[in-house]
């Protein structure tokens, strides 16, 4: 008996499928080589590579995912393709511009199709470590983690990929002319949205999404870095580029899905003018945010003073209808965008690095101007947070009723005007202290007063009298 009559004798039989010795050892041998070669991609190779490339941990479970699903799908091909195994699942039967059509589904379309999504695992691994890595070359200090940038990279990413992999798996079955529903918008005919227009405006919405991270994120980095662009700049070039990459993904989005651009601007059209009217403030900030943007007339990081003590706060987000300001307390509050241009707001980071407060304070009639000046000056000087170019000084404001009134001004960094409060805070506890150490006086209102008949008044009171 010669080697290939010895393996082709049967060794078991499952209904109609028979298997002998060479399917067995073929099987034995692709499954055991694909396990090994998976076996030294993620004990061999994987580590070196995550020793010699810097990897976010979020990116490490996702190669190993990727590596065992591609050894399990190459074990199961092989063992379908030794095995001739191959029928048919399912078959649906539909019409499409006087054609019939069919979908079907096979065992191999099934294999087919997890061989796409491995291989868009791998795409997807690879195009997220190449960002990862790019960020991590260029990252500025003070800019979002490796890990945080890694999340963000892989929630753009992963739908592209995915979205393509599911697009040629319903080409490869034959379901991308499937009708899924039908509209009508302003026109005489009904617009028909098939599975292939609806995974097409997806994956433009998703691509559009994926530019604009690549471009605000990377592309943009660069020359923001070279050109020293400060944030608040930084966040409305952003802001800007996301709004019309927006715009223009949504009208592709309509146009690839089947609509008709005429029809829907029309329908629109008719619907603003009814709506127009109610939510008119709405389109008002609306439209202030986008002035906003442009004028960088309050950016994002800026002071601003609303009105009130309570009504200081930090820009944090510049938004299409309102922004978000945290006061001093740590509240946000919501402004909205007309508000930061109809009415009198005060930004204080606008004008130069630094800004000039004041604190007033009255004397006793009697006391020393000059060292009252002096101890003003040595107090302001003393505290840390006031800077000494332009230096303090003392203002001698007027001759009150029962004081004399100085005003001490002082210059403090755009970093400390959040803490201006605290600030004045500090100096009035230094005058204080000052003033007490050299027996400074500081006066409580008070009035003389003089009475024109003294005695007329003392004689028309009986207790008086019966004194006398």
């Amino acid at each position: 008996m010669d080697f290939t009559q010895y393996t082709s004798q049967e060794l078991f039989t499952i209904g109609k499928l028979t298997v002998d010795l060479g399917q067995l050892l073929k099987i034995v041998g692709a499954v055991g080589g694909f396990s090994l070669l998976g076996y030294l991609l993620l004990k061999w190779l994987l580590p070196r590579f995550y020793n010699r490339e810097h990897i976010s941990s979020e990116l490490h479970p996702r190669a190993k995912r990727v590596i065992l699903s591609g050894v399990i799908v190459f074990s199961i091909i092989a063992i379908l393709r030794v095995l001739d195994l191959d029928f048919l699942l399912f078959q649906y039967e539909h019409e499409f511009e006087d054609d019939t059509r069919f979908l079907r589904i096979r065992i191999s379309t099934i294999m087919k199709a997890a061989l796409i999504l491995v291989f868009a695992g791998l795409v997807d691994w690879f195009i997220e470590e190449f960002l990862v890595q790019w960020y991590h070359r260029n990252r500025v200090k003070g800019a979002a983690s490796e890990e945080d940038m890694a999340k963000r990279v892989s929630g753009s990413v992963r739908p592209v990929v995915y979205t393509l992999a599911i697009m040629v798996i319903a080409g490869d079955v034959g379901a991308t002319n499937l009708a899924l529903f039908k509209l009508g918008l302003g026109t005489d005919h009904e617009t028909v949205v098939f599975i292939q227009n609806f995974l097409s405006a997806a994956l433009v919405l998703f691509i559009v999404r994926l530019a604009i991270l690549v471009a605000t994120r990377f592309a943009l980095a660069g020359y923001y870095r070279r050109a020293k662009v400060d944030q608040g700049s930084q966040y409305a070039l952003d802001r800007l580029l996301t709004y019309f990459a927006y715009l223009i993904g949504i009208l592709l989005v309509l146009q690839t899905a089947g609509f008709s651009l005429i029809g829907i601007w029309t329908g629109a059209a008719a619907l603003l003018v009814g709506i127009g009217i109610g939510l008119q403030q709405t389109f008002n900030d609306l439209i202030c945010g986008i002035i906003i943007l442009f004028e960088r007339s309050v950016k994002v990081g800026d002071v601003l003073d609303m009105g009130g003590p309570d009504q200081v706060g930090t820009v944090r987000k510049i938004g299409a209808r309102t922004s978000q300001v945290a006061t001093r307390d740590n509240i946000l509050l919501y402004v909205p965008n007309s508000k930061l241009i109809g009415e009198s707001v005060v930004n204080w980071s606008q004008a130069s690095n630094r800004t000039r407060f004041h604190v007033g304070v009255g004397v006793a009639y009697g006391s020393d101007t000059s060292l009252v000046k002096k101890l003003l000056l040595d107090a302001a000087e003393t505290h840390g947070q006031v800077i000494r170019n332009p230096k303090p000084f003392v203002r001698f404001l007027e001759f009150g009723d029962s004081s004399l009134n100085f005003d001490l001004l002082f210059f403090v960094k755009r970093n400390d005007l959040e803490r201006v409060e605290d600030i004045r805070s500090d100096l009035r506890f230094l005058i204080d202290s000052a003033f007490r150490s050299h027996g400074v006086e500081i006066p409580f209102p008070q009035r003389d007063i003089w009475l024109k008949n003294p005695v007329k008044i003392a004689e028309s009171r009986p207790e008086v009298r019966e004194e006398e």
